[in-house]
């Protein structure tokens, strides 16, 4: 008896010792999340409310009137560059209002990867979202929440509407090849297919050197060009893979620069939709009756 009393005290005090240790161990995140990020309860809170409000009052935002900045979306893809589209993203929430598409393997790269790549970008990027400064939308914001097909809000038809300029960086291969094609199998090129033409497009590749010097590559950017698209082309460098050589994400200052020459004399284009634009670069008999 006196050997059982003296096992179940030694359990008692370890679980005392682990509860206090986890309870120390919670406080520290706390405080880490609290210094580089802000509190984290009212994420929490908002991420809980959201669940329960309609998809209509979750995209509020897309019908709010404009403001006297420029609105830009950055669509991020599933390239390894990703990692660096929360520094793009905080670069132009300077100039401008932004909302973040982000396709399922640019979601993936975009979050914890882009972390641990650079983690003082990310904790920005964080920070601009909790604060409703920079709105991220995923493919579950287009088709999950849909209750009322004649109410809920078209969120690839309202991004168009929403956006002055588009800037997809990075653009992996798979998604250059789609947006060439006029292929849309989710958020991002649904966007990019229903896109008012009158609006400029920028356009960052990166991937790797043999997928960069494959011959498609100049079939879908001179594609892109004839549409008007601006094409930021790859740098040369060594790769995350290891190889040496074109492919890399141009620097982000060259990306921003692009964006600023695009968007240059546009001010004047604001707010407007111009459904059938397309039709004067269609079939002729589309052309015929304009």
């Amino acid at each position: 008896m006196a050997d059982r009393s003296l096992s179940t005290a030694r359990i008692c005090a370890t679980a005392a010792i682990s509860g206090a240790a986890g309870a120390a161990g919670a406080l520290a995140t706390w405080c880490y999340l609290r210094q580089r990020c802000g509190s984290p309860w009212p994420q929490q809170q908002t991420h809980a409310k959201s669940s329960e409000e309609s998809p209509t009052c979750r995209s509020a935002w897309l019908t709010e009137t404009p403001g006297p900045r420029p609105r830009v979306i950055l669509v991020a893809t599933g390239s390894v560059a990703t990692v660096k589209a929360p520094a793009l993203a905080v670069l132009l929430s300077e100039m401008a209002e932004v909302a973040v598409v982000l396709t399922s393997a640019g979601s993936h790269m975009a979050g914890k990867v882009a972390g641990r790549y650079d983690a003082e970008a990310a904790a920005a990027f964080q920070q601009l979202q909790d604060q409703g400064c920079v709105q991220v939308l995923r493919d579950v914001d287009e088709w999950e929440g849909y209750q009322d097909v004649s109410l809920d809000t078209v969120v690839h038809i309202e991004l168009r509407k929403w956006a002055d300029l588009v800037v997809i960086a990075p653009c992996s291969s798979n998604t250059l090849a789609k947006l060439s094609l006029g292929l849309c199998d989710n958020l991002a090129t649904c966007l990019l297919r229903a896109w008012d033409p009158d609006k400029p497009v920028v356009v960052a590749p990166a991937m790797n050197t043999v997928m960069w010097e494959h011959p498609t590559n100049s079939q879908h950017l001179t594609t892109l060009e004839c549409w008007g698209y601006h094409i930021v082309r790859p740098a040369s460098k060594r790769l995350a893979c290891g190889d040496v050589g074109c492919g890399a994400l141009a620097p982000l200052e060259e990306v921003m620069t692009a964006v600023r020459l695009a968007m240059q004399g546009f001010e004047g284009r604001r707010g407007r939709d111009a459904p059938g634009a397309w039709q004067r670069r269609g079939f002729p008999e589309w052309q015929s009756a304009m």
